[in-house]
């Protein structure tokens, strides 16, 4: 499952990204999957609480929007 690994560098991402812009708190994560995408949205689900467990983002809720086509991006980091 390749899928926790993506996921964990996701974490990572993201928790640079707020460092960097002075976020406090991300409250949630908001990806894009698309159907014929080479992950699968409801391992991404499954490995979430593990790769966030210990960090910033540990009570960061996890929003996934499927789309058609081969789309993986994370569309919106709502933070305060």
């Amino acid at each position: 499952m390749h899928e926790l690994g993506i996921v964990i560098e996701i974490v990572k991402n993201i928790e640079e990204f707020a460092r960097v812009n002075h976020l406090t708190k991300v409250d949630t994560l908001v990806l894009q999957i698309g159907k014929m995408a080479p992950v699968v949205p409801h391992y991404i689900e499954e490995c979430y609480p593990a790769a966030v467990d210990g960090t910033s983002l540990e009570h960061t809720r996890l929003v996934i929007e499927t789309l058609p086509g081969k789309e993986f991006l994370i569309k919106e980091i709502i933070a305060t």
